[in-house]
């Protein structure tokens, strides 16, 4: 992957790593104060419905391409890879993100082809690879865990301000891009 890097970098292109998380009625419960002994009352809705955002951070630069959908499934995937395919027309793009099955489909991979967008995959179980992970912790964290909103969509539209309100360097720096020991991409 890393000669892949090199190779799209030496001509000119792009190296972009991606991943989705998502996001839930139910909050996320990190932390909760009751009286010794009493349990914690958590209020729930009763349901538990989703938004998906998939995001693509360009490694060298921290521009971030996001896409926010209700699932994540191979047509969810291909407005994703669409979404990346028009920042920059016709600059090769290498795309690396892990081995999720929305990921496969061979409709997926020929519509990333036709863009110019060469995939690359990490090894399967490998989260400590992708370095959004950090991105989505951090937006979970802050915007998620702990909070109930009036509706899915609130919370969808504040976790997308919360990325959107982030400067490239923060988002490099969150994903662990600006230390000297994130060394398998030669950004």
């Amino acid at each position: 992957m890393t000669a892949a890097a090199a190779s799209m970098l030496a001509a000119g292109g792009e190296v972009w790593v991606a991943d989705e998380t998502a996001l839930r009625e139910f909050p996320p419960l990190r932390a909760a104060w009751s009286r010794r002994g009493e349990p914690a009352t958590v209020l729930i809705s009763g349901r538990n419905q989703r938004r998906t955002i998939l995001g693509a951070l360009n490694a060298a630069t921290g521009e971030l391409v996001r896409t926010p959908r209700e699932r994540c499934r191979a047509d969810d995937v291909l407005a994703a890879v669409d979404a990346l395919a028009a920042v920059r027309p016709g600059v090769p793009t290498l795309l690396v993100w892990d081995n999720a099955p929305p990921h496969l489909p061979h409709r997926v991979r020929d519509a990333a082809r036709d863009a110019g967008i060469a995939l690359a995959f990490l090894p399967f179980r490998a989260p400590e690879l992708m370095p959004l992970e950090d991105l989505w912790r951090g937006l979970k964290q802050t915007v998620a865990a702990n909070r109930c909103y009036a509706s899915l969509d609130e919370l969808a539209e504040r976790a997308l301000a919360w990325l959107d309100g982030m400067s490239d360097a923060d988002r490099r720096r969150r994903c662990g891009l600006e230390t000297s020991k994130f060394s398998w991409l030669p950004t």
